[in-house]
């Protein structure tokens, strides 16, 4: 069995049955070209009629993907490793495919499932950044920005926003204005994306 596509970037032809998963902070991820290693996540046409003209196979790997149960690692306090990105996201792929990619760029990385989790975590640990999904269960991650904010303890953590839904100017304005978000960056976001919004805010993680 096989699937055959063509790569809306390079026109090139290829089995995405036998391509592995994009590297995309995404809940439904799509496979990498092998010729020029883009996805179909931020071609929107192009990723819907991936999945309107996928076999059956390709559907059964989507549903196993998102039945893997991600469980972060206990960590001691003391041994996070710094800087420290605490990652606040209710989508168990994303929590998966984040922090692998956080953990090999050098930083330490914490995972909340929800606003609520994510404040509390965030209080407990000071982590110097938090990247957040806007919308989640219990509390919102705007809200949850808001309020680390206004607190003089963690007023000074960056906070950075991924949304899926609000991705027009006028949403960016209102979260760092009402908000006080220090970034703000659309899904779904690559590895590359990912690393370079951490460098900008956290620098380079030390060796």
């Amino acid at each position: 069995m096989s699937y055959s596509v063509i790569c809306h970037k390079c026109q090139t032809r290829f089995d995405a049955l036998a391509e592995p998963w994009c590297h995309c902070l995404s809940s439904e991820r799509s496979v990498e070209c092998p010729s020029c290693k883009t996805c179909f996540c931020n071609a929107p046409a192009a990723k819907a009629a991936f999945w309107k003209g996928a076999p059956q196979e390709m559907r059964d790997r989507r549903t196993q993907e998102a039945r893997v149960v991600f469980s972060a690692p206990e960590v001691a306090p003391e041994q996070l490793k710094r800087p420290l990105v605490l990652l606040v996201d209710d989508e168990t792929v994303i929590q998966r495919v984040a922090t692998r990619a956080i953990e090999s760029f050098g930083y330490g990385v914490l995972v909340a499932t929800n606003g609520e989790q994510g404040l509390e975590l965030a209080r407990r640990h000071k982590p110097e950044l938090v990247l957040t999904d806007a919308l989640m269960p219990k509390l919102d991650g705007r809200e949850m920005a808001r309020q680390l904010k206004q607190d003089p303890e963690t007023a000074k953590i960056k906070v950075v926003l991924m949304t899926a839904l609000y991705k027009g100017i006028k949403y960016e304005q209102e979260a760092r204005r009402a908000y006080r978000v220090d970034d703000y960056v659309t899904k779904p976001l690559d590895v590359t994306q990912l690393r370079a919004v951490l460098q900008k805010h956290l620098g380079a993680p030390q060796a």
